[in-house]
């Protein structure tokens, strides 16, 4: 569909960009200033952090250990920059790390999508409890809760089956398995992947290929990778290999017609001519579309909706997306860096991380740049929200340990973050 620039996105949820010029040592430096606000912040009775305020936490002094907004993120950010030698070596987390499952857990208990949600729920806390320690029995509860959310109505990353997939396939992946153990692994990702596949169903406006999700009480057919079908198609991309290529390239084909029909497209001027953008409204949905629009609801540029999160989730596709992965990374330039922050769901790190994988996808040097550029900005985001809230945003998805791992793939030239790529 083609539109003007100005119907694509909403200028007022972003700011200009900061004279932000790329520094390693000054990168570097934002790293270790991270962690350690964390390491010191860290409260060793409680085994974790304070939730942010803006976290939505229920009452003050709330905490939480899950993977997106908790302990689980923030220790398996802080133990994986450790690992390849962004910082020195963190504090023993393995006590609380063995406490994290059961807490999870509880944590959960109340949600209406279940307690194995990957980010949410113990899907993460598990696989990290098994990566530290080795146990058997972590290995066969996460087996067993990957197992029974196959086909979780919710049928998206954050409670459902793409989510929890992630862990079997990083368990498939684990280099120190014994044969029998990886072909289960192996064959809970090819079931995973199949259900992925089989769950899809005719979008009702168009007939679009897309995944219906029952979520939160209400029925969508999300596009995005929060909630929609580019989370749903990343963890096929992350099981090539390990399943059936047939399956993968027919589930892809349909995103890439979906994808392709619903995006909203415009022209740009660049300095060699007009430069092609491209996003995407959240939902599918006519109606609701149109009711936004007519409050004045423009569509999102930001990882949990719209361009960033498209090209975040998609970038290792096949030749044939290359138009559309570059449309989706020019938008997501143009838009520039977020006013809500600097997190990675919603915020100008996960906009960073897009330009990234395009500069791994097409090797050109202008994607590194703008990639890195978008990093510096959200390093002084976070230096700006700690003065003004008088603490860190200690966690992985939502603050600062994101912007950190962001920061690190810079450094390093290839985008890898952790609970979402190989690490």
């Amino acid at each position: 569909m083609r539109s003007s620039l100005s119907d694509l996105y909403d200028p007022a949820r972003h700011e200009a960009l900061m004279d932000a010029v790329w520094c390693d040592d000054a990168a570097r430096a934002a790293i270790t200033r991270i962690c350690a606000a964390a390491e010191r912040e860290f409260d060793e009775t409680e085994g974790g952090w304070l939730l942010h305020p803006n976290d939505d936490p229920p009452v003050p002094g709330a905490r939480s250990v899950n993977a997106y907004w908790g302990a689980t993120g923030v220790v398996w950010a802080l133990r994986d920059l450790a690992l390849q030698g962004a910082v020195l070596p963190v504090r023993d987390y393995t006590s609380w790390i063995e406490a994290l499952p059961d807490r999870a857990r509880l944590e959960a208990a109340d949600e209406q999508h279940g307690t194995a949600s990957y980010l949410f729920g113990q899907g993460a806390p598990l696989l990290l409890a098994w990566q530290t320690t080795r146990r058997a029995d972590f290995a066969d509860r996460l087996h067993d809760l990957v197992r029974s959310n196959l086909h979780n109505p919710a049928h998206e990353p954050l409670w459902g089956n793409a989510g929890t997939l992630l862990a079997a396939i990083a368990m498939a992946e684990a280099a120190d398995l014994p044969a029998a153990e990886r072909a289960r692994w192996q064959a809970l990702v090819h079931d995973g992947v199949q259900a992925l596949l089989d769950d899809m169903v005719r979008e009702p406006d168009d007939g679009h290929w897309l995944w219906r999700q029952d979520l939160y009480g209400r029925v969508r057919h999300h596009l995005g990778a929060g909630h929609g079908l580019a989370g749903n198609a990343y963890p096929v991309l992350r099981a090539v290999g390990l399943v059936d290529p047939t399956v993968v390239d027919a589930l892809l084909q349909r995103c890439l017609d979906t994808l392709s029909a619903t995006a909203l497209q415009a022209v740009t001027n660049g300095p060699e001519g007009g430069v092609p953008v491209a996003n995407w409204q959240p939902v599918t949905e006519r109606a609701r579309i149109a009711a936004a629009l007519a409050a004045g609801q423009r569509p999102l540029v930001q990882d949990c909706h719209g361009a960033p999160g498209i090209v975040c989730r998609l970038a290792t596709a096949p030749a044939s997306w290359d138009a559309l992965l570059r449309a989706a990374g020019e938008m997501t330039w143009s838009a520039g860096p977020l006013v809500k922050g600097a997190s990675l769901c919603h915020g100008t790190a996960g906009s960073a991380m897009a330009c990234l994988k395009l500069w791994e996808r097409f090797g050109e040097p202008i994607w590194l740049q703008r990639a890195r550029q978008l990093a510096m900005h959200a390093a002084r985001q976070v230096e700006q929200a700690r003065a003004r809230h008088g603490q860190g945003r200690h966690s992985l998805w939502t603050g600062d340990l994101g912007v950190a791992c962001v920061l690190w793939s810079c450094v390093r030239g290839a985008g890898c973050f952790p609970t979402l790529d190989r690490c």
